[in-house]
């Protein structure tokens, strides 16, 4: 996760008027905000952030095998009108082949029994 800044104007209350503020981000969460007029800045716990971070790391080991599943799939689907029609195809002809065989074959058992 990378810091990011941001510059805002936000009401501070030490100024007592609506000035520029510097925010400061951990990855998506909130780190610390600071009023450029006065400097007066205000924290996160530290210990508060840890715990989110934890979370989201937890969560985000736990979701990883459907969100790689998710964008194969969207792979898939882009280079399928690119891939050759036979690779499908020949799987369909060899099943429907072997359908057909099984087929006979419990046909011919059937008629040897009578």
């Amino acid at each position: 996760m990378k810091d990011k800044e941001a510059k805002i104007v936000l009401f501070c209350v030490n100024c007592n008027k609506e000035s520029p503020h510097t925010v400061y981000y951990i990855g998506n969460y909130l780190r610390s905000v600071a009023c450029d007029s006065c400097d007066r800045k205000i924290e996160i716990d530290r210990r508060h952030l840890r715990t989110v971070f934890a979370e989201d790391f937890i969560n985000r080991i736990l979701t990883k095998p459907h969100r790689m599943t998710e964008d194969m799939k969207k792979a898939v689907a882009t280079l399928m009108p690119f891939l050759p029609k036979r690779l499908f195809r020949e799987p369909l002809k060899v099943i429907k082949e072997i359908y057909a065989v099984l087929k006979k074959d419990n046909g011919n058992g059937n008629n040897k029994k009578r």
